[in-house]
């Protein structure tokens, strides 16, 4: 079996009606990272690290706030490559599952990598989406919350929620004990594609019937 990474990144946003720099775009300011490996799962390597904000530093102050990531914390801050190279240290192409819950982890580091011109280590074929595996897993047409999920789960969660250790440590527990309930990649694979699949082809429809109207 392949070994997880199991990541998380709290990342900068800008919500404000007005004053958005030209070219914006989130930028990560720590990674949490907890490597699974062996049966049964358990931790073999880690990351928390605070992370500069290279491009748009005075846009930084809002998620540092909702973060809990003080001034005194980006002292210590290493630079965006810096960071890359910490998670290539525990990543194996091929070999690791780089797992998240959501989309937008994978996102932000892609977009990160490109802004600063250095290849991504993480292929996208090795990204493990949690969210959507819970999803399907439960049968839901909606997505379920991290902090939702392992109370629906009784996960024994620890640390504090929106700090990337805490965030993708207790992710990861989620995912040993989806593990022990019985969920299987395999599974997974087949109700993805699916799901991707009926997506697509609801995009496909939505398309024609837009050009529908506008022919008429």
């Amino acid at each position: 079996m392949k070994k997880f990474l199991v990541v998380d990144f709290e990342f900068t946003t800008y919500e404000r009606p007005v004053g958005r720099p030209r070219g914006f775009f989130s930028e990560i300011i720590e990674i949490g990272a907890v490597k699974l490996d062996g049966e049964p799962l358990t931790d073999c390597g880690r990351i928390q690290s605070f992370v500069k904000p290279h491009f748009y530093p005075k846009q930084a102050k809002d998620s540092m706030d909702f973060c809990m990531i003080t001034a005194k914390d980006m002292q210590q801050a290493i630079e965006f490559p810096a960071m890359v190279q910490e998670l290539a240290a525990l990543y194996e192409s091929g070999e690791t599952y780089f797992v998240a819950w959501g989309t937008e982890d994978y996102k932000v580091l892609q977009t990160g990598c490109e802004r600063h011109k250095i290849e991504n280590p993480v292929k996208y074929e090795d990204y493990l989406d949690l969210a959507l595996a819970y999803r399907l897993w439960k049968g839901d047409d909606y997505t379920t919350g991290l902090k939702k999920a392992t109370e629906e789960q009784e996960v024994n969660t620890a640390g504090l929620w929106h700090t990337a250790f805490d965030d993708a440590n207790n992710t990861g527990k989620l995912l040993i004990e989806m593990f022990n309930r019985g969920w299987k990649l395999e599974d997974f694979f087949v109700a993805r594609e699916a799901y991707e699949a009926e997506r697509a082809a609801r995009q496909a429809e939505r398309a024609k019937h837009h050009n529908g109207y506008r022919r008429w």
